[in-house]
């Protein structure tokens, strides 16, 4: 029997809970929850195994799944690091917005889990959740978080009634596996080439190939997981070591320190010289 993972339960009145995970290795074990669950992907991908589904699915940011209330799951994060949104919701909210928004299809539909196509309207809300929390003090995020609940559901809810299900053919393991290998390929080499070509050649696959492949189970390009894996180590390095910011470029592959901080700029917003701690 799957462990029940009370979400809403004693917390009447309230229809939503939204909960935030971000890391690297993610997974969770075989459980259900007293409440209807979105799985909303923002970076990399999760895969998800039902007990409706022999074969594992893969969310990526494209898309959402939703989970219904005691209904047995486990997920894990594709390769790499992961940061995805699950918001929790009372059945018998679901059952109300289907008669008030006039949606016949959508009880129906929550009945099992699915997977759905994402819209801009549904990106839209997603970025304004990040950019409030990115901007404003937890206090200032707290008061607009029931709106940002509102405003997700209602539109996941739309296409869930006006859509059919996305078809629920598992990706291979086999590849997830090869992804994760390529991304600990890249963390071992970071002072070899590392275009697309050689990691192709490396690993017998086209560029293609590669190319689809890794944006697919990463949820970014091989290009901006290798500069951004630079931009990590050299992170590191300047905060745990007195190398210069020249040795720091040399020592993740790179030539020219004024090209780490245009990369500095583009994946922390800050330049190599702001983590030096002073003297």
């Amino acid at each position: 029997m799957a462990h029940l993972s009370p979400k809403l339960g004693g917390m009447l009145p309230e229809v939503f809970r939204l909960e935030l995970s971000e890391s690297t290795g993610y997974a969770q074990d075989w459980h259900a929850h007293d409440c209807h669950m979105l799985l909303l992907p923002r970076q990399g991908g999760l895969l998800l195994s039902t007990e409706s589904n022999a074969n594992t699915l893969h969310v990526s940011r494209q898309g959402f799944s939703l989970v219904p209330a005691d209904f047995a799951h486990s997920t894990q994060a594709a390769p790499g690091r992961e940061k995805h949104l699950a918001l929790y919701i009372d059945p018998r909210y679901i059952e109300h917005h289907a008669r008030a928004a006039g949606y016949a299809e959508l009880l129906g539909r929550t009945r099992l889990c699915g997977l759905w196509q994402g819209s801009e309207a549904l990106e839209s809300i997603l970025h304004l959740h990040d950019q409030l929390a990115r901007t404003h003090g937890t206090e200032a995020f707290q008061r607009q978080l029931p709106h940002l609940n509102h405003l997700l559901f209602e539109e996941c809810a739309r296409l869930i009634a006006c859509q059919q299900p996305l078809p629920q053919v598992g990706e291979s393991l086999d590849n997830a596996r090869l992804v994760r290998d390529i991304q600990t390929y890249v963390r071992e080499h970071l002072l070899d080439e590392l275009d697309v070509d050689s990691i192709g050649y490396q690993f017998h696959l086209s560029r293609r190939h590669l190319t689809r492949l890794f944006k697919s189970f990463a949820g970014e390009t091989l290009v901006d997981f290798t500069n951004r894996t630079r931009v990590e180590t050299a992170a590191r390095l300047i905060s745990s070591t007195s190398l210069s910011i020249l040795e720091v470029s040399l020592a993740v592959g790179l030539d020219s320190p004024s090209y780490l901080a245009r990369l500095f700029k583009r994946y922390l917003g800050l330049a190599p010289r702001d983590l030096r701690k002073p003297h």
